[in-house]
């Protein structure tokens, strides 16, 4: 009886929360060389608790990036990471900046349980930096005959294409009049630049 009664409190510390009450977005895509921002929801009664943001899959071998209680960590190599902790609202938020295929993986929210016999509260997220070319905005629209402005964002690695691209318009009807082709579907190419080119 006193063995199982041991074995009990050896337990304790690993015992998590009856429900997660930390929330967070199970998934995030950003371009390569882009900013995110992470929102992490708690309950009320961890307004004063601290929280972190992680890197890894389990907080016993995760590594933490910024916390509240220290926002600028001993790392220097994270110092592209930010937190930002707003009791009101009941959320704490990370920014990352910058970021590399390199830093595509699990995250975690964190908040720090005081009690010992508890383990902190964690939201899991997957965080995945692709390279590529995206539209702003997946649709514009205008008048006959006036300009639109089609705001694109690309990742790093696009930086040594050729940025004089066309556009290409597609009608939106069967029949392409030529009211359909100025109110169409624009997309855009990148074009490699010639081989004669200089970077």
């Amino acid at each position: 009886m006193l063995q199982l009664f041991l074995l009990t409190l050896s337990l304790l510390p690993w015992m998590p929360a009856f429900h997660c009450e930390v929330t967070v977005d199970g998934e995030y895509s950003v371009l390569e060389g882009r900013s995110l921002t992470i929102p992490c929801h708690y309950e009320p009664k961890y307004v004063g608790n601290e929280k972190y943001w992680c890197q890894g899959k389990t907080r016993e071998f995760c590594t933490i990036l910024a916390r509240t209680d220290n926002t600028r960590c001993m790392n220097l190599a994270v110092e592209k990471v930010s937190i930002f902790d707003d009791p009101v609202q009941l959320v704490f938020t990370v920014t990352m900046n910058g970021l590399k295929e390199e830093d595509s993986g699990w995250y975690m929210c964190g908040v720090g349980i005081k009690t010992w016999w508890y383990r902190d509260d964690i939201g899991y997220t997957y965080i995945a930096v692709i390279h590529g070319l995206s539209a702003v905005h997946s649709q514009v629209s205008g008048e006959k005959g006036s300009s639109v402005t089609v705001e694109c964002v690309y990742s790093e690695k696009l930086r040594h294409l050729n940025f004089l691209s066309f556009i290409h318009v597609i009608p939106k009807f069967s029949v392409p009049t030529h009211a359909d082709l100025q109110t169409g579907v624009a997309f855009l190419k990148f074009l490699a630049p010639p081989e004669d080119c200089e970077h």
